[in-house]
């Protein structure tokens, strides 16, 4: 993968994770957000499950 689609993968596990903090309080009806941020993990080659930990996401 190159430099600028990592950058642009990267800045869409940002928002993912900085829509976490924002929304995690409120009911969700259909949320695919993990997969997601596991799919952003799987292209950066970055643990999903470190992930998760060091950020703090837990299952909604």
């Amino acid at each position: 993968m190159d430099k600028v689609k990592r950058v642009e993968v990267l800045a869409e596990l940002f928002g993912l994770i900085n829509l976490y903090y924002v929304e995690r309080d409120q009911p969700t009806e259909e949320n695919n957000f993990f997969s997601k941020v596991e799919d952003c993990c799987n292209q950066l080659d970055l643990d999903f499950n470190e992930v998760k930990r060091v950020f703090e996401l837990n299952s909604i």
